[in-house]
Protein backbone atom coordinates (compact mmCIF):
# COMPACT_ATOMS: atom_id res chain seq x y z
CA UNK A 1 0.00 0.00 0.00
CA UNK A 2 0.98 3.68 0.36
CA UNK A 3 0.84 4.70 -3.29
CA UNK A 4 -2.48 6.61 -3.03
CA UNK A 5 -1.28 8.74 -6.05
CA UNK A 6 -1.04 6.28 -8.05
CA UNK A 7 -4.12 5.40 -10.73
CA UNK A 8 -5.94 2.46 -11.93
CA UNK A 9 -7.36 2.19 -15.43
CA UNK A 10 -8.64 -0.40 -16.14
CA UNK A 11 -9.22 -1.74 -20.17
CA UNK A 12 -9.54 -4.81 -22.34
CA UNK A 13 -12.96 -6.09 -23.07
CA UNK A 14 -14.74 -3.50 -20.64
CA UNK A 15 -18.53 -3.59 -20.77
CA UNK A 16 -21.24 -2.08 -18.16
CA UNK A 17 -21.30 -4.96 -16.14
CA UNK A 18 -17.56 -4.95 -15.28
CA UNK A 19 -17.19 -1.12 -15.14
CA UNK A 20 -20.19 -1.36 -12.01
CA UNK A 21 -17.81 -4.24 -10.20
CA UNK A 22 -14.77 -2.07 -10.60
CA UNK A 23 -15.65 1.32 -9.94
CA UNK A 24 -14.70 1.21 -6.66
CA UNK A 25 -11.36 0.27 -7.59
CA UNK A 26 -10.43 1.73 -10.82
CA UNK A 27 -10.28 5.40 -11.63
CA UNK A 28 -11.06 5.37 -15.12
CA UNK A 29 -12.39 2.76 -18.08
CA UNK A 30 -11.17 2.14 -22.04
CA UNK A 31 -14.29 0.62 -23.13
CA UNK A 32 -13.13 0.98 -26.88
CA UNK A 33 -14.45 -2.01 -28.52
CA UNK A 34 -17.39 -1.95 -26.20
CA UNK A 35 -18.74 1.11 -27.72
CA UNK A 36 -17.90 0.68 -31.44
CA UNK A 37 -19.83 -0.65 -33.54
CA UNK A 38 -17.81 -3.12 -35.55
CA UNK A 39 -16.65 -6.76 -34.15
CA UNK A 40 -13.32 -5.94 -32.90
CA UNK A 41 -10.91 -8.33 -32.74
CA UNK A 42 -9.08 -8.21 -29.30
CA UNK A 43 -5.46 -8.32 -29.15
CA UNK A 44 -3.13 -6.43 -26.98
CA UNK A 45 0.23 -5.45 -27.49
CA UNK A 46 3.48 -5.55 -24.97
CA UNK A 47 6.98 -4.43 -24.77
CA UNK A 48 9.17 -7.91 -25.14
CA UNK A 49 12.61 -5.88 -25.71
CA UNK A 50 14.46 -2.23 -24.80
CA UNK A 51 17.25 -1.22 -27.63
CA UNK A 52 17.51 -5.10 -28.71
CA UNK A 53 17.51 -6.29 -24.93
CA UNK A 54 15.38 -8.65 -23.45
CA UNK A 55 12.74 -7.15 -21.27
CA UNK A 56 8.76 -7.70 -20.44
CA UNK A 57 5.86 -7.04 -17.54
CA UNK A 58 6.13 -9.85 -14.77
CA UNK A 59 4.14 -13.18 -16.44
CA UNK A 60 5.30 -12.14 -20.00
CA UNK A 61 7.60 -13.68 -22.47
CA UNK A 62 10.03 -11.20 -23.09
CA UNK A 63 12.39 -10.72 -26.00
CA UNK A 64 12.12 -9.61 -29.40
CA UNK A 65 8.98 -11.76 -30.96
CA UNK A 66 7.70 -13.32 -34.69
CA UNK A 67 4.25 -13.90 -35.91
CA UNK A 68 3.78 -16.27 -38.39
CA UNK A 69 -0.16 -16.93 -40.45
CA UNK A 70 -0.80 -20.44 -40.52
CA UNK A 71 -2.63 -22.30 -43.43
CA UNK A 72 -6.15 -22.76 -41.22
CA UNK A 73 -6.06 -18.67 -40.90
CA UNK A 74 -4.72 -18.71 -37.11
CA UNK A 75 -1.53 -17.30 -36.04
CA UNK A 76 1.20 -18.22 -33.90
CA UNK A 77 3.46 -16.30 -31.99
CA UNK A 78 7.07 -17.16 -31.09
CA UNK A 79 10.73 -15.30 -29.96
CA UNK A 80 12.40 -14.17 -32.90
CA UNK A 81 14.84 -16.87 -32.29
CA UNK A 82 12.81 -19.93 -32.19
CA UNK A 83 12.62 -21.40 -35.74
CA UNK A 84 9.05 -21.03 -37.31
CA UNK A 85 6.25 -23.15 -37.96
CA UNK A 86 6.66 -25.32 -40.65
CA UNK A 87 3.17 -24.08 -42.16
CA UNK A 88 3.60 -20.44 -41.03
CA UNK A 89 4.22 -17.31 -43.27
CA UNK A 90 6.15 -14.36 -41.48
CA UNK A 91 3.66 -11.48 -40.66
CA UNK A 92 6.25 -9.19 -39.52
CA UNK A 93 9.14 -7.56 -41.79
CA UNK A 94 11.38 -4.92 -41.25
CA UNK A 95 10.54 -2.08 -43.83
CA UNK A 96 13.38 0.11 -41.76
CA UNK A 97 16.04 -0.79 -39.66
CA UNK A 98 18.36 1.87 -37.70
CA UNK A 99 16.73 4.57 -40.16
CA UNK A 100 17.35 2.73 -43.13
CA UNK A 101 15.21 1.34 -45.78
CA UNK A 102 15.37 -2.24 -45.65
CA UNK A 103 13.24 -3.29 -48.32
CA UNK A 104 10.44 -2.00 -51.35
CA UNK A 105 7.09 -1.36 -50.09
CA UNK A 106 4.61 -1.27 -52.32
CA UNK A 107 1.26 -0.48 -50.92
CA UNK A 108 -0.45 -2.24 -53.49
CA UNK A 109 1.01 -5.58 -52.51
CA UNK A 110 0.47 -4.54 -49.14
CA UNK A 111 -3.62 -4.01 -49.46
CA UNK A 112 -3.68 -7.39 -51.53
CA UNK A 113 -1.82 -9.11 -48.82
CA UNK A 114 -3.60 -7.54 -46.21
CA UNK A 115 -7.47 -8.80 -48.28
CA UNK A 116 -5.55 -12.08 -48.44
CA UNK A 117 -5.15 -11.92 -44.47
CA UNK A 118 -8.84 -11.23 -43.80
CA UNK A 119 -9.55 -14.07 -46.05
CA UNK A 120 -7.33 -16.57 -44.21
CA UNK A 121 -9.37 -15.13 -40.46
CA UNK A 122 -12.84 -14.62 -41.87
CA UNK A 123 -12.94 -11.23 -41.95
CA UNK A 124 -13.05 -10.71 -45.86
CA UNK A 125 -16.45 -9.81 -46.21
CA UNK A 126 -16.04 -7.09 -43.72
CA UNK A 127 -13.34 -5.58 -45.51
CA UNK A 128 -13.69 -2.56 -47.80
CA UNK A 129 -12.00 -3.84 -51.16
CA UNK A 130 -11.57 -0.56 -52.82
CA UNK A 131 -14.73 -0.31 -55.08
CA UNK A 132 -17.50 2.38 -55.07
CA UNK A 133 -20.14 1.35 -53.31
Amino acid sequence: MGRQQVGLFASGGIDPATMRDLRDVADGFGVGSYVSNADPVEFALDVTAVEGEPAAKRGKLDGPRAVYRTDDGGHESRRADEPAPDEGRALLEPLVRDGDLVRNFEIDEAADRALEDAAAVGLADAMYTGTDV
